[in-house]
């Protein structure tokens, strides 16, 4: 008997658990997969994962955009595309409203959902939206095409300089509450059947003396030439009655009870198009003027940008042109400057960190473009925690933003000028200078290279160069404050200071001496403009040596203890010395070279030989006869003419005098 009660009782409690077993093995009672029984727009998702979702809703969207109405207008049918109303279906939302469905509560109440899910559907629906204003101008185009009578309010307008108007009458219209409802509805089914558009007669509800009063006043609006002006940017414009007569126009309220005379907006803002710049000013940056030498601070205020107020504008013509008089010309606060007064002030109280400055001769085209990027960094803050660098800040350098051609280092070798990289050439002492500043301030060194060649402008070890996209000089403001960045500069000199707040610390430089120095070679170029003789040569430019240099940042705390936070070590390659030479000499050795021919008029043939022998040249001769016994065997003429440089190889003409006696 004991066991048989046992069973009977088991046996009910499988059954209970069974289910529950099944609910927690089923992928639809998960939270990856959408309940069981969830459609979207008749788009069966339950059990799907919402990204597989999200595609076949996505495939009923699509048919949706396919399917065009089929619209019946006074006989007249008319077929209307998705695209013509701006249907637009939001697909992500009712994805995520399915995959929400059954998934809040307790496991008691999702398990509950997860049963009533296998006999009842969830319907969530896709919210499809539409253009209103395309929809009027299908309904538009309808009514003109298909109603023959139709219902006009009545209008006023100016034509060639004359206001004409004309009365409303009755007559028939699309009932457009009705006919809006049923696109709407069509459109957003695929099983389209059509839909009947009704037609009903509609009487005006403008009068003729509503009429008139409108041309009376558009009549005032045109009159005369209308001022207005803004004392707030200093702008003045006047309306003339001609550009008035273009912008004029008579707008019917949308239950069609009343007209008034007005503007049309967006002539008035055609016709103020080529003065806009004049009354839709920029934000101005306040700014932080700082005197480097006492780090003394004064705030230049900035400003909000303006724009027109372009309703209050219509508003104001309309006043002035029925009124009379001088108006305003409204504007409304625009854009706010990157740095407001009110944030400038706040940076008065940050304190000196470090900075550091270089020199540079004077004129130079580089110094135009280190300047020009000293201006564009200047005033610059950046924000605890942020990185910042040079590049991102100025952009490429190019000329329409002041740069230059200068000398630049490109692929290891000094170059000039004809490379895009040397438009901004030199901005790497710029780079250099800031480097230094954030090194002694105690900042974050993120990334910046030192030159491959060494230049002692820089200091050793401790420099930056430049280049788009990269090298770049960028940090990252580790403190707890805002950084401000100033730039000074001279015609000699270029200084950036960096101000915040550090926590009191202090930074100075260790510097090693160089060490594993390789001397520069020389190297002979050939001379290309064809100037130089063999044996003659002009330095081209002075070598530099190559060596290791490390340097490490010692940072001093307030208590007086130290750490050692930056170890930077570089290897400057050496530059040849380089002298320009006749091309025969590059390999250093002269080979075939030209030879300057020596004169040889007055010597004897044998020697005039053994002297072209030994300057590689060969001879012919020619004998000349002479009447002088000394100028036998002599050397007469010679051709080319002494001085002249001619290759090696090259067979001099001789002229060899030859006597004899006379005979008796």
């Amino acid at each position: 008997m004991k066991p048989r009660r046992l069973l009977f009782v088991a046996v009910p409690v499988l059954i209970l658990l069974l289910p529950v077993g099944i609910f927690f093995a089923d992928p639809a009672a998960s939270d990856e997969a959408i309940a069981r029984n969830v459609t979207v727009a008749t788009v069966p998702v339950g059990g799907m994962a919402p990204v597989d979702a999200a595609v076949a809703v996505t495939d009923y969207e699509t048919q949706l955009l396919d399917s065009n109405g089929v619209f019946t207008v006074n006989g007249s049918t008319f077929s209307l595309s998705p695209e013509e109303i701006g249907l637009t279906a939001d697909v992500d939302a009712a994805v995520q409203t399915a995959a929400d469905v059954h998934k809040d509560g307790g496991v008691l109440r999702r398990f509950v959902a997860w049963l009533t899910s296998f006999s009842r559907t969830e319907e969530v629906p896709l919210e499809i939206s539409f253009d209103e204003e395309a929809v009027e101008a299908v309904l538009d185009a309808w009514e003109a095409s298909a109603v023959a009578n139709p219902a006009f309010p009545g209008s006023v307008a100016v034509i060639d300089g004359q206001i004409v108007t004309e009365y409303p009458r009755a007559g028939q219209a699309i009932d457009r509450d009705f006919a809006r409802t049923q696109i709407i509805n069509e459109m957003s089914r695929l099983d389209k059947t059509g839909v009947v558009v009704p037609v009903i007669d509609q009487n005006p509800t403008l009068t003729k003396a509503a009429i008139d009063a409108a041309a009376a006043d558009m009549a005032l609006l045109i009159d005369d030439n209308i001022t207005l002006r803004s004392n707030e940017v200093g702008f003045r414009v006047t309306f003339t009655t001609d550009q008035l007569a273009t912008a004029a126009t008579a707008v019917v309220s949308e239950d069609k009870s009343e007209i008034q005379a007005t503007f049309d907006p967006e002539v008035v803002l055609a016709i103020l198009e080529p003065v806009r710049s004049e009354f839709e000013i920029e934000p101005i940056n306040a700014q932080v003027d700082v005197n480097l030498e006492t780090d003394e601070m004064t705030v230049i205020p900035g400003r909000s940008g303006t724009v027109v107020d372009v309703e209050g504008l219509i508003e104001e013509m309309r006043a002035i042109g029925l009124n009379g008089g001088t108006g305003n010309f409204p504007l409304l606060v625009g854009a706010e400057p990157e740095l407001t007064t009110e944030e400038a002030q706040a940076l008065t109280a940050l304190k000196p960190l470090g900075g550091f400055t270089t020199d540079h001769p004077a004129g130079e085209p580089r110094v135009i473009n280190i300047q020009t990027m000293a201006d564009a960094v200047d005033g610059t803050v950046v924000a605890p925690g942020d990185d910042w660098s040079i590049n991102d800040h100025v952009g490429e350098r190019t000329e329409a933003k002041g740069y230059v051609a200068a000398p630049a280092i490109i692929n290891g070798q000094p170059y000039c000028c004809d490379h895009p990289a040397n438009i901004g050439g030199g901005v790497s002492q710029f780079g250099t200078t800031l480097f230094n500043a954030v090194f002694y301030s105690c900042l974050e060194d993120v990334e910046h290279r030192p030159h491959s060649l060494y230049f002692t402008r820089y200091p050793m070890g401790r420099e930056a160069t430049l280049g788009v996209p990269g090298p770049d000089v960028r940090f990252r403001n580790n403190t707890d404050s805002p950084v401000l960045i100033k730039t000074a500069y001279t015609d000699r000199s270029i200084t950036v200071k960096m101000y915040g707040d550090n926590g009191g610390l202090e930074c100075t430089d260790l510097t090693y001496e160089p060490t594993d120095v390789v001397e520069y070679e020389e190297e002979l170029v050939a001379d290309e403009e064809d100037v130089l003789k063999p044996g003659e040569k002009v330095l081209d430019r002075n070598g530099i040596n190559g060596f290791l240099v490390k340097v490490d940042r010692i940072v001093t705390y307030p208590d007086g203890s130290q750490e050692t936070d930056l170890k930077l070590a570089w290897r400057y390659q050496p530059l040849s010395k380089r002298y320009i030479v006749h091309p025969c000499e590059v390999t250093g050795e002269p080979i075939d070279c030209p030879v300057q021919l020596p004169s040889l008029v007055g010597k004897t043939w044998s020697e005039a030989l053994a002297e072209l022998e030994a300057l590689g040249l060969l001879a012919s001769r020619t004998d000349g006869f002479v009447d002088d016994p000394e100028k036998h065997d002599v050397i007469v003429t010679q051709d080319p003419a002494p001085g002249e440089w001619i290759p090696a190889g090259t067979t001099v003409k001789l002229t060899v005098g030859v006597y004899e006696e006379p005979s008796e």
